[in-house]
């Protein structure tokens, strides 16, 4: 017994219009992937579901590539699906028939309200976590290509940047930047996946992740999200942020969309390192003269600017205290500077100094120097 397609979403009225992926200036018709044809084939023999099938060519409409005139949907709905359309679809896979032939089929089956399509969804929420957004000139709000993962990395900003060997149907939605600077890879951004060190990124990604199960590189998979160009890598074309990651199987089908949002209210961003100071100041200073001192402040390895910065000097009588405070350069450097009065108390002064900064673990440290009289 032929089974009924699953329904996604009720349609009403299907109009899809052509769309161009194109980011240059010339506009060319895409062509029909090779494993859609061979999810016809493989439907029409009965190996895959009628659900597989309708995946795919709820992707060929809403990717532009296969056009569907404004139908309604016919009072008298049809639940069975005609043995004609399943051999249409054996016959166009094998290229016996072309593909207006075979979308008169589809029309049929959306107008009797047996197939209804699942239009490309988007997850909007996404670009409210987007960094510095207008750096991304926005191409298509949303989109869907398939390509083969050819790297993964982890980014300081949180995102995985995955570059995408495209399938050649998709070839032209790259430009020079891509070749010159990403292998002639499409970039893919996956934003808040992982703990975030870079300082301007934190907040976009506070209290949220958008978790998506990446697959290894080689495999092939249908990606959907925003394509952009990113105007600060040279306009390189990219998919950001990136809504799903599914995997095309052998047989053709597309493997459920995974991706899950977490939020993570009160709790607090995981710390991207732990402060370290150095203090340069004179060991031993004459009362009446003018201590300088630089704090520096780094996570061990490059500076961290923006830290903040209090210091707490003891003389050494006990009784005498100065109190200082400040944020750390570019250098991650904070100077400061006073003068010990003439009659103060030789001895060792006490410097305490605490250096915070969101994102990382907060440092104290203690130093000191000698306090002596004029010979």
């Amino acid at each position: 017994m032929t089974k009924n397609l699953s329904l996604y979403l009720i349609l009403g009225i299907s109009l899809v219009v052509l769309i161009s992926h194109s980011a240059n200036a010339t506009a060319q018709e895409p062509s029909i992937p090779s494993w859609i044809k061979n999810n016809a084939k493989y439907w029409s023999q009965g190996q895959i579901e009628d659900s597989d099938f309708t995946k795919g060519i709820e992707y060929l409409i809403n990717q532009g590539i296969m056009k569907i005139p404004q139908t309604k949907p016919n009072a008298n709905q049809s639940n069975g699906i005609p043995s004609w359309i399943k051999n249409n679809a054996k016959y166009w896979s094998e290229g016996q028939i072309d593909d207006s032939e075979f979308v008169k089929g589809i029309e049929y089956l959306v107008s009797n309200g047996v197939i209804a399509v699942n239009t490309v969804q988007c997850d909007p929420i996404l670009w409210e976590h987007v960094y510095h957004p207008q750096r991304l000139n926005i191409i298509e709000v949303c989109t869907q290509v398939s390509g083969t993962i050819e790297n993964i990395r982890e980014e300081p900003d949180g995102d995985y940047h995955i570059r995408l060997a495209l399938d050649l149907e998709y070839q032209d939605m790259v430009n020079q930047a891509n070749v010159d600077q990403q292998h002639g890879d499409l970039v893919l951004e996956l934003i808040c996946q992982n703990p975030v060190e870079q300082q301007d990124a934190i907040q976009s990604c506070q209290d949220f992740r958008y978790i998506i199960n990446v697959p290894p590189v080689g495999t092939h998979v249908l990606v959907t999200g925003s394509y952009v160009l990113d105007l600060e890598h040279g306009s390189w074309a990219e998919i950001h942020p990136v809504t799903a990651i599914q995997e095309i199987l052998p047989n053709g089908t597309v493997s459920a969309n995974t991706a899950t949002v977490q939020k993570t209210t009160n709790k607090p961003q995981a710390p991207s390192g732990t402060l370290r100071m150095d203090l340069a100041e004179h060991d031993y200073i004459t009362r009446g003269t003018v201590q300088e001192m630089t704090v520096e402040v780094s996570d061990g390895t490059n500076p961290v600017s923006g830290a903040a910065v209090s210091v707490h000097v003891t003389y050494a009588s006990g009784d005498t205290t100065k109190d200082f405070s400040g944020v750390t350069d570019s250098n991650g450097a904070f100077e400061l500077s006073w003068t010990i009065g003439g009659n103060s108390k030789p001895g060792i002064f006490q410097v305490d100094i605490d250096a915070t900064k969101d994102g990382y673990i907060p440092a104290h440290q203690t130093f000191s120097f000698e306090v002596v009289s004029a010979s």
